[in-house]
């Protein structure tokens, strides 16, 4: 594969190593590159032994084998990034079948039984890193589209050996947004929350270049940043994504953990809001944030590399969580900034069930499902791709 300048290029997401082989995983993957060229750069974590899984349901169920009907349909919108110049690919069905929402929900289902022994595993191995490094868990669903990128476009048969590039785009039109606060809210009982606004701005040390310190900031009155708390980088334990080939979204099952920086000494607390002293907030400029030429580093080696500035909007039923996140980044490394709408679903239920000692299979199977239902009311809408 050619080169793919690092402006051009997506957060993408490395394929894991997976206890359990897929069919179709095993033979769509010889014409897939999962593992991203800009991992590094993204600061994208992986444990060690994560899981990473990628199939498809369509009409008849998920599917073990590729079906003659699936193809690669190259988007068109301007909005839409390219790589090496070329725009990229969602899958597709080729054909059209009336059916029921209930027999469509029912295919659905189907996803319990597919995830639920990867979770299971998953969890088995997260849990140990919890216990020692006080790692807090976290099991999300997010919804967007899965991009290829590559040389082709119609039947996925026909895609030769030539490989292309995954990732999963979390960003969301204001169409999709305004569908789901109309419809599917009112529909299943959310409340509203909370608002909040944030700046995340993340820096790194010359002497650990592979460590990224996430500064979650408010804004005082002066206009000046205050730090509320210092992250690391999330540790993604399982990715599963599902190509939802009869409709405009797809879904993205995350397990990741939150890591506190607690370590960090007087000194080096000091030095950094030194760094987030010198950034002043400008909404005219790309994340936010504007740095005076010369004063984005520290005395002491710490450098701002990415400034966000991010709105949310939170709902709430129950236990479950429903985030509504626009966020304005910009990456002072490769100079570049991008606006993202991303809605993504907590699932705080599920994730203090799978920390249980002794899960009952069957009483988890059906909390994977009911949670499995609520997902797919956020699936079924058409007006993803305008």
């Amino acid at each position: 594969m050619s080169y793919i300048p690092p402006h051009k290029r997506h957060p993408k997401d490395p394929n894991g190593p997976s206890p359990v082989q897929d069919s179709l995983d095993t033979k769509f993957k010889k014409n897939l590159i999962f593992k991203s060229t800009s991992d590094k750069l993204n600061r994208i974590e992986y444990s060690g032994d994560s899981v990473s899984k990628w199939f498809l349901i369509g009409s008849n169920g998920i599917e073990d084998e590729i079906p003659p009907s699936a193809k690669l349909v190259t988007l068109s919108s301007d909005s839409v990034e390219c790589i090496n110049g070329k725009k990229p690919s969602i899958l597709m069905s080729n054909t059209v079948q009336k059916e029921s929402e209930e027999e469509e929900r029912s295919r659905w289902l189907l996803v319990a039984e597919k995830v639920e022994e990867d979770l299971v595993l998953a969890y088995e191995k997260a849990k140990t890193a919890m216990e020692e490094h006080q790692h807090v868990l976290r099991l999300v669903a997010r919804f967007g589209k899965i991009f290829f990128y590559g040389d082709h476009a119609g039947p996925v048969v026909n895609c030769s050996r030539k490989p292309l590039n995954k990732m999963f785009s979390a960003d969301v039109p204001t169409s999709y947004l305004e569908h789901i606060k109309s419809k599917v809210l009112p529909s299943h009982g959310f409340c509203f929350d909370l608002e909040k606004e944030r700046y995340t701005v993340k820096v790194s040390h010359y002497t650990r270049p592979s460590e990224t310190i996430a500064c979650k900031c408010t804004l005082k009155e002066d206009g000046k940043l205050s730090l509320h708390k210092a992250e690391l980088s999330l540790v993604r334990h399982l990715v599963v994504d599902v190509s939802c080939i009869d409709k405009n979204l797809d879904m993205r099952l995350l397990l990741a953990s939150k890591r506190n920086r607690t370590a960090l000494t007087e000194k080096e607390m000091s030095d950094i809001r030194g760094v987030l002293d010198s950034a002043t907030v400008d909404p005219n400029v790309k994340g936010g944030l504007r740095c005076p030429l010369g004063k984005s580093s520290s005395s002491d080696g710490y450098k701002v590399f990415e400034a966000c500035h991010a709105r949310s909007t939170v709902y709430t039923k129950g236990t479950l969580r429903l985030r509504f996140r626009e966020t304005d980044r910009f990456n002072e490394r490769i100079g570049t900034g991008e606006i993202k709408r991303e809605v993504t679903l907590v699932l705080k239920d599920l994730n203090s069930k799978l920390q249980e000692q002794n899960i009952e299979k069957a009483c988890l199977l059906e909390m994977l499902r009911d949670t499995l239902g609520t997902l797919w009311d956020f699936l079924h809408c058409d007006a993803y791709l305008t």
